[in-house]
């Protein structure tokens, strides 16, 4: 495999955010409730989720690696949620065929991983046997595509602590 060039780098890390709005963004739409002030003029109407995801050349909030291999080749990836080191391949932006009926594009569910559906938080792999939602196949943090509203629980977490007097849920998917 040649060196990476500037153009695929800038190629992949776009492939690789639009795969991440299509598959997050604008998804689902969260609720306020609360007696703060804050919390009464952010309950008049649902609050959008979107997600983007920018190149930085300094002070990144995860370090991302992503290792070119051959179209049609596989190379597992990964997140280390406590590290902030995500692990990814020129592949995780193409659909795989994950099941008889399930397909998922692995970039989206690596992302899963990085806002907090991992196992340092008992949050983890949906498709390994014993978990919870192991039966539920056609879910994001399982092998397949769509989500749940179980995948925003960190991200509800932290805004309930970040914003007093305000209480945060998901409002719809």
């Amino acid at each position: 495999m040649s060196a990476w060039t500037y153009h695929e780098r800038r190629n992949f890390h776009a492939q690789a955010d639009s795969v991440i709005w299509r598959s997050w963004s604008a998804q689902v739409t969260l609720q306020a409730s609360g007696s703060s002030e804050l919390a009464r003029r952010l309950a008049q109407s649902p609050i959008p989720v979107n997600f983007d995801i920018r190149w930085v050349l300094s002070d990144p909030h995860w370090t991302v690696t992503v290792t070119k291999i051959p179209a049609g080749h596989f190379k597992g990836s990964y997140v280390l949620w406590k590290a902030r080191r995500i692990s990814l391949d020129t592949e995780d932006t193409v659909v795989r065929r994950t099941g008889k009926t399930t397909t998922q594009l692995p970039v989206a569910h690596e992302f899963g991983h990085a806002i907090g559906n991992t196992r340092t938080l008992r949050r983890g792999d949906e498709y390994k046997k014993g978990h919870t939602h192991y039966a539920d196949k056609t879910a994001m943090m399982n092998v397949g595509d769509e989500l749940r509203k179980r995948y925003f629980r960190t991200l509800i977490e932290e805004l309930n602590e970040m914003i007093p007097g305000v209480t945060f849920s998901v409002h719809g998917i």
